[in-house]
């Protein structure tokens, strides 16, 4: 299965997955810089449930932090493109998100 996730844009809402510094794993924050040179990096701006700055996190890379839906944000499937070969499938999200699927994994799953 390939899974393709959405760009992460400025002012993201999103939660840090393993700690890093001060900031522990689950912290959440908003993304306040994107850097593509010379490799992916985002600055993330670190805040409490009260809204309140805790800190700045430079130079995180994507693998250490998750997008968090917006509240209210549904994510729904947009579209189903059957592969030519009939042995694979894309499946298309509201969010951007795009997983291409084995037949017999999608048959599995609505089974």
């Amino acid at each position: 299965m390939r899974l393709t996730v959405k760009k992460i844009k400025r002012y993201d809402t999103v939660a840090l997955l393993e700690s890093i510094g001060t900031f522990k794993k689950g912290e959440k924050g908003a993304v306040v810089e994107i850097y593509t040179t010379p490799y992916e990096a985002y600055d993330i701006e670190i805040v409490t449930d009260e809204g309140k700055t805790k800190g700045l996190i430079e130079g995180v890379l994507p693998q250490q932090f998750e997008r968090l839906a917006d509240e209210g944000e549904h994510i729904r499937i947009a579209a189903i493109r059957i592969e030519e070969d009939g042995v694979r499938a894309a499946v298309h999200f509201s969010d951007g998100t795009e997983v291409i699927i084995q037949a017999e994994d999608l048959y599995a799953i609505v089974s």
